[in-house]
């Protein structure tokens, strides 16, 4: 079952919202934070923590991987468009 703490931090990441992303795991981190201040941190609560920060890791991971592929494609394509000829073909005029 998703937590509703850090649910909002997943969507942000999956959908590339890294500033979003920032901004909310900041926000969690210092709720992190305050229950260790309050002593009632919990193993269960860091373990969840810590297979957050493994899914976020793998996700952008992944995401990153998509965009240099994207990126890659983009320069094969650009490298084909340069090797093909550049000029119009000429049109031969014979006279008999």
């Amino acid at each position: 079952m998703p937590n509703p703490t850090t649910e909002p931090i997943r969507q942000a990441v999956a959908s590339g919202e890294y500033q979003l992303a920032e901004r909310l795991w900041n926000g969690y981190i210092a709720g992190l934070k305050e229950l260790l201040r309050s002593g009632t941190l919990t193993k269960e609560i860091l373990e969840e923590a810590g297979e957050l920060v493994e899914w976020s890791r793998v996700t952008v991971l992944c995401m990153r991987a998509h965009a240099q592929g994207r990126l890659g494609s983009l320069h094969i394509a650009e490298a084909y468009h340069q090797a093909l000829p550049s000029q119009a073909p000429r049109l031969i005029v014979t006279q008999f």
